[in-house]
C-alpha cells in the first residue's frame, strides 16, 4: 500500500497524494496575478553579458518571466545556451510569435510553461525549418542529470531522481503550450493529385565508375546509366572490401529522387542494405548527405533524395557481396537554377489543409498505399503561388501515390497525408557514435492532478534507445491526471516509441502524427492505465527497436499498443508498422500492478471501454489488429465498431485466445487473410464489407506499383474448426466480392476454414453464416487447406450449415467433407452435389455435429470408434493430435455428423488397433447446438455407449503397454523421457519451468474392467526415485508436501491416495499397495492412477503395473493369473514405510445420499507410546511459529523455515523480546538438541544475553540454558539437552533476559529429537474438507466459495472487495482438527492474504480458537498450523478480514477426523432446491425491466429475469450449482408473472458439467405458461442453462432446481 505524504486541494476536491508524488506548490498560488517581467530585463541580459548563463537559469517560485522574442523584442532570433540547465519553478510565458532558439542540458518544469494560443482561423502558413518563426528547444549534453525540487516548493522534502540526459522533467508543475491554430488539420486524406512533368534522369549516360569489376558477368559500371534496365554492372564478390559504384554528373544538380533498378534476370536478392553518399562539387569531394535503405531493393526502388544539391553519387553495400545495378535514375536540375515549375505535383488537401500548410519547404508525410509497411515517404511544398484553393504546390513527389478520385469508390484506399513541421520545436541534439540513438525525453514525473497541456510541437530525435522510461512524451505513475491533453503534436524520427502513457488516467491524445519511429508506438505501458483516450492520431513507418528488457515486444512493434482494453480508441490510423498495426497485448506488470486501482486486476478480462472507426493498413507482421498472444477474454456483447483494415501483408485481423468480438460495419479488404479466427471463440462479423482483390490493387499491379502474386493479399475469413461446442464464428449480413480470381483450394475463398494449430483435427464449432451476399464468380467456402495441408493433419468431418441458401445459391442445406462417417447416414433421398474446394453440397441436409471424448493416451494405440444405426455402420480412426499426445490435460475428441438416427438409436463402440472389443479409457458424449434447420435431430438420449464386458484383459491393466512408443503414461505440460535401465523402461518427467501446477504423472484405466468386478482387488505398484533442479537425487520422508504421492482416482474423485519415500543415494523405491473396488461398481466410468506432489522436481518411475488379485471363490471374470503379487494388504516401500489412507466414505456415484448428523459427545482418544524413528528430525520444521513483535516482513515462520538467508525480526528492543516454537499438539516430544542459527548478513552482534528452553504442554520449563556472549554473523550454536539425555517436552523458547534491550533477529531455530508419545487407537487423519460446502461474503465473478477446497491449487475462491469479507467451510460434523494449512493464491495478489483472522465454531456455533495470520502471505505460500491448542475441536472454520479488502486464497486443507458419523445414505432423500441463492448469469441484460439473472433464484416468483430482445442471438439464463456432487430430479420454471408470460416457449434446458460440456438435455416444448415442472431422469451436472429457441426475450420468475446433495 501507498503512504500519504498529506494532501492538497485541486478544483474545490481534497486530494491525496503519495509519498512519490509531487504536488503544485503554494508559493506559486498567485502566478496568475503576477505580473511578468522580460528575460532580457528580468536577467539584466545587456549588463550582466550572459554572466548569468554560466549557472542553473531559475525561474523562482511565484514570479512570472516573458520570454521577449517576438520581433522586434530583444530576444528576436537569438540562440540562447542554457550550459546549466533551465528550471522553471515560476512561470516562464514564450510568446506564439516568438523566433529563438534555447540550447540547454535540461527544462524542469515545477511551476508553469505557457505559451497562449494563436486566434483561431488566424494562419497562414505554420512555419517550416525553411522559412518563419520557430522556437526550438534542443536539449543536448550526454552527462546524467538527478531533478532535485527546490527548496522554495512543497517538494523540498523528496530526495533527487535521476532522469538520464537531455530531460524535460514536469514534477509538480504544468505546461500549457498551445502552438497551433485550432482550425489546422494535423493530417487529411488526400482528394487528388495532378502530376507535373518529370524532372530529367541527370545520370543519364554520365561516366561511371565501379569499386571493381567482375570479367564474366555484366557490362561495366556505364550499365547502370545507359538508359536500359536489362544491361548491369557487376563488381566482384567477397574480396574482402564493401564494393560500391559511382556516377559523376559532371557538374552541381538539386536531386529529387532516385529510382534504383536491380539486375533483372537474376541474382536480385544480393542489393540489399546499401547506402547512398552524396558529394559536393568541391576539390575535395565534401561528403554532403546520406541515405541508409534498409532490406531487399527489389525489382526497383524510388528513394527521395529530398533535394540535395551534389555533383557525384555513390551507392556502396554493407556486406562484401557483389553489387549489381540495372539502371540508377537520378531525377534533378541544375543547382545554380531555379526549379521548373512544369514539374511541379499537385495535392488536394482541402481548404484548412493547404491554407495551414502552405510555408514554403514546409514536409508533407504521404502514407503507404501498397503492402509495404515502409513505402510512406516525405514531399515539400514548393515556394510558388498556390494553385488554387484547396490545393498544395509540391516539388515532385518520389512516387505516385493514390487519392481519393482514385480509390473506384473506396475512398480509405487514398493516402493520409500530414504537416510534419510546427512552429515549436523540441529536439535532442544528434549524436554519432555509441550514443547516436540517445536522443531526448519529456516526462511528466508523479504529478497527479495537474493538467498538462501540449499542442503543436516537433518533437524531432527524441526518445533513448534501450533506456526505460525515457521516451518522446510520457506519462509516468502520475495516476490521475484529468484534463491533460498531448494535441496536434509530430513525433518524428524516434529514438525510442513516441506518446507513453504509464501508470497515469485520463490523457487525451488527440490527432498526433508519428512517423518514422522505433518501437511500439502510442502505448499504455503497464496495463494498469484506465479512461485514456486516443482519438485520430496517425502513425507510419514504426519500425522495430531493441528491446529494453526481456519482457517488452519492441522488437514486433505495434503504431498503438493495448495493454488495457479500458480506454478509449476512436478513428486513429496505424499506417504501417513493421509488427501490426494495433496490437491487443493485455498484461498487468509492475509497477502499475501496485496502483490501489489496479488491485486484483486482470487486463484480459476487463470491458472495452470504445473501439470506433480504427483503421490499420499497410502493415507488416501477423496482421493490422491482433490480440495475439495473450488473447482478450472480452465481457459479451463487446463491440469493435466501423473497423477499416486492407493491404496487410498477413492478416487484416488476427484474434487468438479471444472471445466475444463483434466486429460491426467495417471494411476488410487486401489481406492475405481478411480475418483468423484463431482460437476466437463467439466471433461474430456483422455487416462488414470483405473484398479479396480490389479494384484498386488490381490497378497497382497494372501499373508496375506492387508485385504480388495472383493468389497472394486476397484471402477470405477463416473459421477455426476446433474452437469447441458451442463457440463457433458467426457471420452475418456481410458483402463478399473480389473472389473470383480463380485461386482455389486456399484461404482465396470467402470463408476457408483454418489449418493451423488445429489440435484434435476434429470439427467442432459450428459456425453460423447466414444473410450473407457474395459476388457471381467468388469461391464462397474452401476447406483444401484443413484437409489437404494442415500442418497438423487432416481435419475430419467438417459440416457447414447454409442456413438460408446465401452461400450455395441453392436452398438450405449442408456443406460436408466427403467421409463415410457421415455421408453414409444422410438420407439416400438427398443427392449430394459433387465435390467443390474439398467440400460437398447437400441440400435439404439436416446434420449435428457431436463430439465423443476419450481419454488422449488411448489415441496413440490406434483405438476406432464404430457408429452404428441399425444397418448403416462407419469406422472414425483416430487422428492427429496437435498437443504431445503423452499430456493429460485434455481428452482426445472422435468426430460425428449425424441426422436423426432411422433406427431410433446410434450404438457407438471402440475396437483396438487389433479389432478386438475395448474402451477408450473413458467415453462421454457432447452434442454442437441445434442447427437451424427443420428436419430430424439427434439427441443425447439417442447416442449409447456401449462398454465392453470384463475378460482376460482386465487381469492386468496395463497389458497393452509396448515401450518405448506405445504406453499409457502422460504427464501435465512438463514432458517426459523414456529411457531404458537394466532392461526395464524408465520414464522421468521433465522439472516444470514455470509454476502451472504440479509436476505429474498420470495413466487412465479401462474403467470397464471395473463394471463385473465390484469388491475386487488390485495390486498396483513400481520404483520411483526423485531428482531436484541441481539433478541431485533427494530423500523424501513419505509424509511431506515434496514426497510424491499416488492417488486412485474413480468417477473424478481420489478415493485413496498414498504418499512414498525416497532416497537421496538413486535408490529406487519399490513400493506397492492394495485397492479394493467398492461393492457396487456398476455406474463406473472413469478412472485413473496419479503420481504427484514432486513438486518442481523430476520424478522417474519404472516396472509399474496394476493386476487383479485372485479371487478368493470362483467368479465370472477374468481368468489368467496376474504377474504382480502382493506381499500385504497394506502398501510397503522401501527404504521406508509409506502410511495408507484409507477412504471414508462410499464411492461418488450417481446414487442419491442424505442423512441428518447423529448427535454424541466427541472423545478424545488416550495417549499412547510411539515407537522412536531410527534417525533424529528437526521437529520445529513443522512446529509452529509466534513472537513477541513482528516488523520488516521478519515473521516468527522464518526461524523454521529451513532457509539460512531468511530471518525473523522482532519489531522493537523492548526487554525480554522472545521466540516460540510449538513442536505440535497431542505429541510429546523427546528433544535432544537445540540450534540457534545467527543470520548471515548484518548486526549478529546483537544476538547475546540469551535464555534456551525447553517446556512441556503446561509451558513449565523442563530444561534451560543461558548464553552470556556474543553470536557472531551466521555462527551456528548448538545445545546437547541434558548431556544428550534429552528433555521430554512441546514448546522451544530463545528469550532475552529481562534486562537486555534489543532487537531479536536469527536465522534459524532448530530443534532435533522424536515423536514419543502420540494418541493411541485414534481415527485415521485424513483431509476432511475437500469438496464440503463452502460459502463467503460475496463473489467475484466466477471465482465461487467452493475453489477453497477443490483440491485444485491452481484456482482460489475469489469475494468482492469490500468491508469486513469472509470465507467459510462447513465440515458437516465436529471433528478433531489435527493441523490447518491455507495454500495462497498462486497467480497473483497473494498480499491481500494479511492479518486475517482464522475461527474455528463448533455445530451450535460456539467460538472454539480464533488466530490472527499476521502480516503478508506471499503468491502461492502456505500457512500451516493454524491451530494449536488440546481443544480443536469443530465444524465450521471461518477466515476473515476485519479491513476493507478482497478475500482470496487457493486451498484449505483440514487433516483430522470426524468425531461422530457423518451423515450415511437413506433409501429417502430429502429433495431441496439445489439452485436457490446460486450464483446466476444470462446472455444480455435489459436494463430497462427485470433484476437480473439472480433474481430467478432468489426465493420470490414475482421477481423476474429480462435478457434484450431480437439481437439476434438465442437468448440464455444459466445457474451454477456448485462442484458438490449432487443429483438432479425436477426443474421447476415459474414464468413472469406480471406480463408477456407469452414469450417463454419452446425452450431446452441444458445440463451441464464442470467443463460446461453437455451432460444432457431436455427441450419444453410449446408455451410454459406460469409454472412448468419438468421431470428430469437422475442427472448429475454443475450447471443448469435455459435457452430459447426464437431470438425473442427471455424472462423467468423463478427457476427451481430440485434435487438431493450425494
Amino acid at each position: 500500500d501507498r503512504k500519504l505524504q498529506g494532501t492538497t486541494e485541486h478544483d474545490g476536491m481534497v486530494i491525496s497524494h503519495s509519498e512519490h508524488d509531487y504536488v503544485e506548490s503554494s508559493c506559486n498560488a498567485n502566478l496568475t496575478e503576477a505580473p511578468c517581467v522580460d528575460w532580457s530585463a528580468y536577467f539584466d541580459v545587456v549588463a550582466s553579458g550572459n554572466d548569468y548563463l554560466n549557472t542553473e537559469v531559475k525561474i523562482p517560485c511565484g514570479a512570472c518571466v516573458n520570454l521577449d522574442a517576438s520581433p522586434g523584442d530583444a530576444l528576436y532570433g537569438s540562440t540562447l545556451d542554457l550550459a546549466e540547465g533551465l528550471n522553471v519553478v515560476g512561470k516562464l510565458v514564450i510568446p506564439n510569435d516568438a523566433a529563438i532558439e534555447v540550447r540547454t542540458r535540461y527544462v524542469f518544469v515545477q511551476g508553469l510553461l505557457a505559451m497562449p494560443g494563436p486566434a483561431s482561423g488566424s494562419s497562414t502558413g505554420i512555419s517550416s525549418e525553411a522559412e518563419g518563426d520557430r522556437v526550438v528547444i534542443t536539449l543536448y549534453g550526454l552527462e546524467d542529470i538527478t531533478f532535485v525540487p527546490d527548496d522554495a516548493t512543497d517538494n523540498a522534502h523528496h530526495g533527487g531522481k535521476g532522469v538520464n540526459n537531455k530531460a524535460f522533467v514536469i514534477a509538480g508543475g504544468r505546461v500549457d503550450i498551445r502552438a497551433m491554430d485550432p482550425t489546422c488539420p494535423s493530417w487529411v486524406k488526400l482528394q487528388s493529385i495532378e502530376y507535373g512533368a518529370p524532372l530529367p534522369n541527370v545520370a543519364l549516360g554520365k561516366r561511371a565508375y565501379e569499386s571493381t569489376t567482375y570479367n564474366n558477368a555484366g557490362s561495366g559500371a556505364p550499365a547502370a546509366v545507359d538508359g536500359v534496365d536489362e544491361t548491369f554492372t557487376h563488381t566482384e564478390c567477397w574480396t574482402g572490401i564493401n564494393q560500391w559504384w559511382e556516377v559523376d554528373l559532371e557538374e552541381s544538380y538539386t536531386i529529387s529522387n532516385m529510382n534504383i533498378v536491380n539486375r533483372l534476370d537474376c541474382c536480385g536478392g544480393r542489393l540489399h542494405d546499401y547506402d547512398i553518399y552524396f558529394y559536393g562539387d568541391d576539390v575535395n569531394k565534401t561528403l554532403v548527405d546520406e541515405i541508409y535503405v534498409a532490406g531487399h531493393n527489389g525489382d526497383r526502388k524510388v528513394i527521395s533524395a529530398n533535394y540535395v544539391s551534389a555533383r557525384y553519387v555513390r551507392i556502396q553495400l554493407r556486406d562484401k557481396d557483389c553489387l549489381q545495378l540495372g539502371e540508377v535514375k537520378i531525377q534533378g536540375y541544375p543547382a545554380s537554377g531555379s526549379f521548373p515549375t512544369e514539374s511541379l505535383d499537385t495535392l488536394t488537401v482541402g481548404e484548412d489543409a493547404a491554407r495551414c500548410w502552405s510555408t514554403k519547404g514546409s514536409r508533407i508525410l504521404m502514407t503507404s498505399d501498397t503492402f509495404d509497411w515502409k513505402d510512406s515517404h516525405t514531399a515539400h511544398v514548393a515556394d510558388v503561388p498556390s494553385p488554387g484553393p484547396g490545393k498544395l504546390a509540391m516539388l515532385p513527389l518520389p512516387k505516385k501515390k493514390t487519392a481519393v478520385d482514385q480509390t473506384f469508390g473506396y475512398p480509405d484506399f487514398a493516402v493520409e497525408v500530414a504537416l510534419l513541421d510546427r512552429s515549436v520545436v523540441i529536439r535532442g541534439e544528434k549524436e554519432s557514435g555509441e550514443h547516436k540513438m540517445i536522443g531526448g525525453h519529456v516526462i511528466v514525473l508523479h504529478t497527479p492532478h495537474v493538467g498538462q497541456h501540449l499542442e503543436g510541437a516537433l518533437l524531432t530525435n527524441m526518445g533513448q534507445q534501450a533506456r526505460l522510461g525515457r521516451y518522446p512524451l510520457h506519462f509516468h505513475m502520475s495516476e490521475c491526471v484529468h484534463g491533460s491533453t498531448l494535441a496536434k503534436n509530430v513525433i518524428w524520427e524516434s529514438n525510442q516509441r513516441c506518446v507513453v502513457i504509464h501508470g497515469s488516467h485520463n490523457v487525451t491524445v488527440s490527432e498526433n502524427v508519428a512517423y518514422d519511429t522505433k518501437g511500439h508506438c502510442f502505448m499504455l505501458e503497464d496495463g494498469g492505465e484506465w479512461d485514456n483516450k486516443f482519438l485520430y492520431n496517425l502513425g507510419a513507418k514504426t519500425a522495430t527497436n531493441i528491446k529494453i528488457r526481456d519482457q517488452e515486444t519492441d522488437n514486433f512493434p505495434s503504431t498503438f499498443w493495448i495493454t488495457n482494453p479500458s480506454n478509449h480508441w476512436i478513428g486513429n490510423v496505424a499506417a504501417g508498422s513493421a509488427g501490426p498495426g494495433i496490437w491487443f497485448e493485455l498484461k498487468l506488470r509492475a509497477p502499475s500492478s501496485g496502483l490501489d486501482i489496479n488491485r486484483g486486476i486482470n487486463p484480459k478480462f476487463l470491458p472495452l471501454g470504445t473501439f470506433d472507426n480504427n483503421t490499420a493498413h499497410s502493415n507488416g507482421f501477423r496482421a493490422g489488429i491482433t490480440t495475439y498472444q495473450s488473447g482478450y477474454r472480452a465481457p459479451p456483447g463487446t463491440t469493435w465498431n466501423n473497423i477499416k483494415v486492407y493491404k496487410n501483408q498477413h492478416s487484416g485481423i488476427f484474434q487468438h485466445g479471444t472471445n466475444n468480438i463483434r466486429l460491426v460495419g467495417g471494411l476488410l479488404a487486401d489481406n492475405d487473410s481478411a480475418a483468423r479466427n484463431f482460437h476466437h471463440e463467439w466471433a461474430v462479423y456483422d455487416g462488414v464489407e470483405v473484398i479479396g482483390r480490389s479494384e484498386h490493387v488490381k490497378s497497382l499491379i497494372d501499373e508496375g506499383r506492387v508485385s504480388v502474386g495472383a493468389c497472394s493479399k486476397s484471402g477470405g475469413i477463416s473459421i477455426q474448426p476446433n474452437e469447441g461446442m458451442g463457440l463457433g464464428t458467426t457471420i452475418k449480413n456481410s458483402v463478399f466480392s473480389g473472389f473470383d480470381n480463380g485461386c482455389t483450394g486456399g484461404k482465396n475463398a470467402a470463408v476457408y476454414i483454418e489449418n493451423d494449430q488445429v489440435r484434435n483435427a476434429v470439427f467442432d464449432a459450428s459456425p453460423t453464416l447466414q444473410a450473407n451476399t457474395f459476388g457471381a464468380n467468388d469461391e464462397v467456402i474452401s476447406a483444401c487447406m484443413s484437409i489437404k495441408s494442415s500442418r497438423d493433419g487432416w481435419v475430419r468431418y467438417i459440416a457447414i450449415e447454409d442456413v438460408d441458401g446465401s452461400m450455395s445459391g441453392i436452398g438450405p442445406g449442408f456443406y460436408v467433407q466427403d467421409e463415410d462417417a457421415i455421408t453414409n447416414f444422410i438420407d439416400p433421398s438427398i443427392t449430394c452435389h459433387a465435390e467443390v474446394n474439398c467440400l460437398r453440397f447437400c441440400p435439404g441436409a439436416c446434420l449435428r455435429l457431436g463430439i465423443i471424448s476419450i481419454s488422449q493416451d488411448m489415441t496413440t494405440r490406434g483405438f476406432n470408434m464404430i457408429i452404428q444405426d441399425g444397418t448403416k455402420t462407419a469406422t472414425v480412426a483416430r487422428g492427429p493430435i496437435w498437443f504431445n499426445e503423452n499430456q493429460n490435460h485434455i481428452s482426445a475428441h472422435m468426430p460425428m455428423v449425424l441426422p436423426a438416427p432411422t433406427s431410433g438409436i446410434y450404438q457407438v463402440s471402440f475396437t483396438d488397433k487389433d479389432g478386438r472389443p475395448a474402451w477408450p479409457g473413458y467415453a462421454t458424449t457432447s452434442l454442437e447446438k441445434e442447427p437451424a434447420c427443420t428436419g430430424g435431430l439427434v439427441s443425447a438420449s439417442q447416442i449409447e455407449l456401449v462398454m465392453p464386458p470384463p475378460d482376460a484383459r482386465c487381469d492386468d491393466l496395463f497389458f497393452r503397454d509396448v515401450y518405448p512408443s506405445d504406453h499409457g503414461w502422460q504427464n501435465f505440460f512438463a514432458g517426459m523421457d523414456i529411457s531404458e535401465d537394466n532392461g526395464s523402461y524408465v520414464i522421468s518427467t521433465n522439472r516444470r519451468k514455470h509454476d502451472r501446477g504440479h509436476v505429474n504423472l498420470s495413466r487412465t484405466l479401462d474403467a470397464s474392467c471395473f463394471r463385473g468386478l465390484s469388491g475386487r482387488k488390485y495390486t498396483i505398484g513400481g520404483k520411483i526415485r526423485i531428482k531436484d533442479a541441481e539433478g541431485l537425487y533427494v530423500a523424501t520422508d513419505g509424509t511431506s508436501d515434496v514426497s510424491p504421492k499416488v492417488s486412485f482416482v474413480m468417477n473424478g474423485v481420489m478415493t485413496k491416495s498414498w504418499n512414498i519415500a525416497t532416497s537421496s543415494d538413486g535408490t529406487w523405491t519399490d513400493w506397492s499397495a492394495i485397492i479394493t473396488l467398492p461393492q457396487d461398481t456398476s455406474l463406473v466410468w472413469k478412472a485413473s492412477i496419479i503420481i504427484d506432489k514432486a513438486e518442481k522436481r523430476e520424478f522417474s518411475i519404472k516396472d509399474w503395473g496394476m493386476v487383479l488379485v485372485p479371487s478368493e471363490s470362483p467368479t465370472t471374470g477374468p481368468t489368467s493369473s496376474p504377474s504382480l503379487s502382493p506381499t500385504t494388504a497394506e502398501p510397503t516401500s522401501s527404504p521406508t514405510s509409506a502410511p495408507s489412507l484409507s477412504p471414508t466414505t462410499p464411492l461418488p456415484t450417481a446414487s442419491p445420499t442424505t442423512g441428518q448428523p447423529t448427535t454424541s459427545t466427541p472423545t478424545l482418544a488416550p495417549i499412547t507410546a510411539a515407537p522412536v524413528p531410527a534417525t533424529p528430525t528437526n521437529l520445529a520444521l513443522t512446529g509452529l511459529a509466534s513472537m513477541a513483535t513482528e516488523c520488516h516482513n521478519g515473521f516468527a515462520r522464518k526461524a523454521i523455515d529451513g532457509l539460512p538467508n531468511t530471518i525473523m525480526h522482532s519489531c522493537s528492543s523492548a526487554p525480554g523480546e522472545w521466540l516460540l516454537v510449538d513442536l505440535g499438539k497431542d505429541i510429546i516430544n523427546r528433544i535432544d538438541t537445540v540450534v540457534v542459527k545467527n543470520r548471515a548478513d548484518c548486526c549478529g552482534g546483537r544476538l547475546k544475553r540469551f535464555h534456551v528452553e525447553v517446556l512441556d504442554a503446561d509451558k513449565t520449563v523442563v530444561w534451560s540454558d543461558f548464553h552470556s556472549g556474543t553470536v557472531g554473523n551466521g555462527v551456528v550454536k548448538t545445545w546437547s539437552v541434558n548431556g544428550g539425555a534429552g528433555a521430554l517436552g512441546r514448546w522451544v523458547r530463545v528469550r532475552f533476559e529481562e534486562t537486555y534491550r534489543s532487537f531479536l533477529h536469527i536465522a534459524e531455530l532448530e530443534a532435533w529429537g522424536y515423536p514419543v508419545v502420540v494418541p493411541a487407537n485414534s481415527p485415521e487423519i485424513r483431509e476432511i474438507a475437500l469438496y464440503r460446502p463452502a460459502t463467503q461474503s460475496s463473489t467475484y465473478g466466477t471465482a465461487y466459495a467452493n475453489k477453497g477446497v477443490d483440491g485444485n491449487f491452481a484456482n482460489a475462491f475469489h469475494t468482492k472487495c469490500g468491508s469486513h469479507p469472509w470465507w467459510e467451510v462447513d465440515l458437516g460434523v465436529d471433528s478433531f482438527i489435527q493441523d490447518v494449512e491455507i495454500t495462497n493464491r498462486v497467480q497473483c495478489c497473494g498480499g491481500r492474504l494479511r492479518d486475517a483472522y482464522v475461527e474455528l465454531h463448533d455445530s451450535d456455533r460456539n467460538l472454539v480458537e480464533k488466530r490472527l495470520i499476521k502480516g503478508a502471505v506471499g503468491n502461492g505460500q502456505k500457512v500451516v498450523k493454524v491451530f494449536n491448542d488440546d481443544t480443536s475441536i469443530g465444524r465450521y472454520i471461518r477466515v476473515s478480514m476485519s479491513r476493507n479488502d478482497c478475500l482470496h486464497f487457493a486451498e484449505m486443507e483440514v487433516n483430522g477426523y470426524h468425531t461422530m458419523e457423518m451423515p450415511t445414505s437413506s433409501p429417502t432423500p430429502t429433495v431441496v432446491n439445489l439452485s436457490l441463492g446460486k450464483p446466476a448469469t444470462e446472455s444480455t441484460t435489459y436494463n430497462n425491466a427485470g433484476s437480473g439473472a439472480p433474481a430467478a433464484v432468489d426465493g420470490v416468483d414475482e421477481t423476474f429475469t429480462h435478457t434484450k430482445c431480437w439481437t439476434g442471438i438465442n437468448q440464455w439464463w444459466k445457474v451454477d450449482l456448485g462442484t458438490n456432487p449432487l443429483m438432479i430430479v425436477q426443474i421447476e420454471v415459474v414464468n413472469r408473472l406480471n406480463c408477456c408470460g407469452g414469450r417463454l416457449k419452446d425452450y431446452t434446458i441444458s445440463f451441464l458439467d464442470e467443463n460446461e460440456d453437455l451432460v444432457d438435455s431436455i427441450f419444453a416444448a410449446g408455451h410454459n405458461g406460469n409454472r412448468k415442472t419438468v421431470t428430469v431422469d437422475s442427472v448429475n451436472a454443475r450447471f443448469v442453462k435455459i435457452q430459447l429457441g426464437d431470438k425473442d426475450c427471455l424472462s423467468l420468475g423463478e427457476v427451481r432446481v430440485l434435487g438431493w446433495y450425494n
